[in-house]
């Protein structure tokens, strides 16, 4: 722990330097005509209507900020206990025919919700604990003790204010940066090139391009926004079926 509590500390300064920088230059006197100008139509009092109006939003807006948590929480449940299994055979299945999206995308939100609930879960250390799946994103694939390490980082440098999935990003290669991807050279025997396997399952960038081409026509008709936001899901699962076909073809290349 010595080597990152250092790496901590450099961050902590690095996040200072940053706080003292931002400070200094974004501090810009409004013109008093147009403060004026804002609040002199419009009564500063909200009255008990708006009041209950703000309270409704305000809670929608958190519960979709934690929504991928809530999701990864159901799914780790469903999937540990395997309460899928009366009607389909597997995980994999049970998201592809159930929600309609692979099982990659189902376990990037089981790891969010964990290291989320993880993070709550600290007392002896001050940590930013995140709110977004997209900062998670960051930090999942570390050990416990190390998520623990960069969530703290990242408290010492925003302080009171609010972290972005960069604040998480930054903080993380600093302490642990991702290694780099070794290529491989490999020379086929013979000097034969071997041929590309294509996943029959997989859907044509020219279907894809298609399916973008109706999601536009489809947004510019208020009334078939919901078929919209089918064609969204539809799209991101032939995209994760790329993607894992991409990391097999990977995968394979470097078992060669």
């Amino acid at each position: 722990m010595k080597k990152t509590d250092k790496a901590a500390k450099t961050a902590i300064k690095k996040g200072e330097r940053l706080n003292s920088s931002t400070s200094s230059t974004h501090i810009v006197a409004a013109p008093v005509k147009a403060l004026s100008d804002q609040t002199a139509d419009q009564d500063e009092t909200l009255n008990a209507n708006e009041q209950k109006l703000l309270g409704e939003c305000e809670t929608d807006i958190d519960k979709n900020m934690q929504g991928a948590f809530v999701l990864g929480w159901r799914l780790e449940q469903i999937k540990e206990q395997k309460l899928y299994r009366t009607n389909y055979s597997t995980f994999a299945n049970y998201c592809s025919k159930r929600w309609d999206f692979s099982k990659t995308h189902a376990n990037r939100l089981i790891q969010a919700y964990l290291c989320e609930n993880h993070l709550k879960s600290i007392k002896d250390v001050e940590v930013y604990v995140p709110t977004k799946e997209a900062q998670v994103r960051h930090i999942a694939d570390l050990e416990p003790e190390q998520q623990v390490v960069v969530a703290h980082a990242v408290f010492e440098a925003v302080g009171d204010g609010s972290a972005s999935a960069g604040d998480f990003g930054e903080a993380r290669e600093m302490l642990y940066p991702k290694p780099k991807p070794v290529v491989k050279e490999t020379k086929p025997k013979n000097d034969a090139v071997a041929p590309v396997q294509i996943d029959p399952n997989l859907v044509s960038f020219t279907e894809i391009k298609k399916k973008l081409q109706n999601l536009y026509n489809i947004f510019t008709n208020s009334a078939k926004k919901q078929d919209g936001l089918n064609l969204i899901g539809k799209i991101q699962k032939d995209l994760e079926l790329w993607a894992d076909w991409e990391a097999k073809q990977v995968n394979e290349r470097e078992a060669v």
